[in-house]
């Protein structure tokens, strides 16, 4: 029995094939075939013959199509798939599927798609200006193998034969900044020596006009092709680094090559760049600014250690971490550390963590011991611009939040009190001092753990509070957090998520309160 969303399918397809039908193209019922009439800038106005198939992936993909005949002597170059068979034209590349939601998808209209591959054919005649796509990989054969890794400002402008080392996961293959001197030749009927096998070739191929599909292209494109493909069919060149631009944008093609025949074989492998300004791409726009920033976290437990993460991943590099607790394997559900930790100092364990994401740790310094005293609280705040409390312990927010009061409003050092109450139902985030005029929110009673629920070894009653709870204020203090230390100051002094309403104004209802949102007494 057919289900009415996949007869919905099947409806949608019929009509979208007869609407094109009648736009003069035939139907075997598998594909459709018909003439495109389209600009060219030299020869001017010809037909093409193209090739339309619904796949089932239709209407959230767009239909294959296929170039029988450009209806003139053309080249067809980028965004086009590697054809299955020789001789034979891949798919275009028309949309980027990730762009179109299926209820505003274009290729649901038949003369949209028409027009698409209208534009895809001038484009290639006029060698696609201005595209800057770089995406090499995907007009060779893939390689199942290796996943090439390599540091491009290492390599940046060098030329020749490096050296390659195993990578930090299986197959994994890592292009070092090494290179491989003099000259490789084997002695005699000796082969070569292990060291100098799998080596990779690094080059330039400098603006590509036109996708490399096979060995020629490549060693054309090569400064010292025959050197190459001596190296190749000795068996010491494993891998071609090449880098290469579209249109002023830089990008590399990694490809493993095996000799053999008249030429070498090559497939593309996946790869990616390790260098410091790539990993720092997705870190966000403030991560400059946050480089030279002092922020403590106090209280490395699980909303600290998430907190941690997400400044040191912001940009943060200038962190102290502050908690005298060992972390107990308990602790791992809510916590950033796991299980191989517990033992370690929770400041130990958090700062392993950062260090594993390849960053730069040199400036985080820990303090495995607790503030109690309130003239280290002081200079606490003194010396960092943000000081963020974790804790989850009245006295020590207490303690820091009388601290940042008498450092004072508008030298630059403010206190971030977070924290889970209510075993989730609350997250919020509190800055001390107060500005002119600012209020918080009014305090919150928490409510008795419920009883029963200890783990042994451990005096005091355990939360239920769930991870996401937890993970959900690390968020909300680190946008305090952030907006302090960029100097924003967009925030209000209090933000409050409630995610249950409690009885007791103004978290009687969901959603995230603020001062301003709410009327506040003010205190006399």
């Amino acid at each position: 029995m057919t289900s009415s969303w996949q007869s919905d399918l099947v409806a949608e397809a019929d009509s979208w094939r007869a609407r094109l039908g009648e736009l003069g193209f035939g139907d075997d019922g598998h594909r459709l075939r018909g003439d495109l009439a389209w600009q060219h800038p030299v020869h001017g106005h010809v037909h093409a013959r193209i090739e339309v198939e619904l796949t089932d992936r239709f209407p959230f993909a767009a239909p294959a199509v296929r170039v029988l005949d450009p209806g003139t002597t053309m080249e067809l170059t980028f965004h086009i798939d590697r054809p299955a068979l020789p001789g034979l034209h891949g798919n275009l590349c028309l949309w980027d599927g990730s762009a179109h939601p299926v209820d505003a998808a274009p290729w649901r209209e038949p003369q949209v798609l028409l027009d698409r591959v209208r534009n895809w054919l001038e484009q290639t005649a006029a060698g696609w200006p201005d595209d800057d796509v770089c995406d090499l990989e995907r007009y060779l054969v893939p390689d199942a193998g290796a996943f090439v890794l390599y540091d491009a400002d290492l390599l940046a402008g060098r030329v020749g034969l490096f050296k390659t080392a195993p990578g930090p996961t299986p197959r994994t293959i890592e292009v070092t900044g090494n290179r491989r001197p003099g000259v490789i030749a084997p002695r005699g009927r000796q082969q070569l020596h292990p060291k100098d096998r799998g080596l990779a070739w690094v080059d330039d191929l400098g603006e590509v006009s036109c996708p490399p599909r096979e060995w020629t292209d490549l060693a054309q494109a090569l400064g010292r092709a025959d050197e190459v493909t001596r190296l190749i069919a000795l068996g010491a060149v494993g891998y071609l680094l090449l880098r290469y631009s579209r249109n002023g944008h830089r990008a590399a093609l990694a490809v493993a090559v095996q000799r053999g025949g008249p030429a070498p074989s090559i497939t593309a492998c996946e790869s990616a760049d390790t260098s410091l300004a790539t990993r720092s791409i997705r870190a966000g726009d403030t991560a400059v600014e946050l480089a030279n920033v002092r922020i403590a976290v106090v209280g490395a437990g699980g909303l600290g250690s998430f907190a941690a993460d997400i400044l040191f991943r912001s940009g943060v590099r200038r962190l102290t971490l502050i908690d005298g607790e060992r972390l107990r394997p308990g602790n791992v559900v809510r916590h950033l550390a796991g299980s191989n930790d517990a033992g370690k100092y929770k400041v130990t364990a958090v700062m392993d963590r950062l260090a594993a994401t390849g960053f730069d740790v040199g400036e985080v310094e820990r303090r495995n011991r607790d503030i109690t005293r309130l003239g280290d609280a002081v200079e606490l705040v003194k010396t960092h611009n943000v000081v963020l409390d974790a804790t989850a312990h009245a006295g020590a927010s207490s303690l820091l939040a009388t601290a940042a009061d008498i450092v004072g409003t508008g030298t630059g050092h403010t206190v971030i009190s977070a924290c889970v109450q209510r075993e989730g139902d609350i997250i919020r985030a509190d800055r001390f001092p107060l500005r002119r005029a600012e209020q918080h929110l009014p305090a919150l009673t928490s409510e008795p753990v419920r009883a029963g629920v200890r783990e042994a070894g451990c005096g005091e009653p355990v939360s239920r509070t769930p991870p996401a709870a937890v993970i959900a204020a690390a968020e909300l203090a680190c946008r305090m957090v952030i907006d302090e230390a960029t100097h924003q100051c967009a925030l209000p002094a209090t933000m409050a998520d409630v995610r249950r309403p409690q009885p007791d104004p103004p978290f009687d209802r969901l959603g995230l309160l603020t001062p301003d949102a709410v009327s506040v007494p003010v205190a006399l």
